[in-house]
């Protein structure tokens, strides 16, 4: 009777070993899976504010070249 109570404490204790392994497989799993979504959306902020400067940087450019042919016409009217 010693031994089979015995025996039945290790079956359980390997159960037990057996779903706290199960857990920590589905914890970790869920944690990586969190965490890529959140590089997902910090990459996709980071493209998002990189695609804005660079509008920025062309309607800055643009706002250049006006400017530019503007001065160029007020030199050319002194020049005269």
């Amino acid at each position: 009777m010693a031994v089979s109570t015995l025996s039945r404490q290790g079956e359980d204790k390997c159960a037990r070993q057996a779903y706290q392994r199960r857990l920590d497989e589905i914890y970790y799993f869920n944690r990586n899976v969190y965490l890529k979504e959140q590089a997902d959306l910090k990459t996709e902020k980071a493209e998002q504010r990189a695609e804005k400067a660079e509008q920025r940087a062309e309607k800055a450019e643009a706002e250049n070249e006006i400017l530019r042919k503007e001065i160029e016409a007020l030199q050319a009217k002194l020049n005269q």
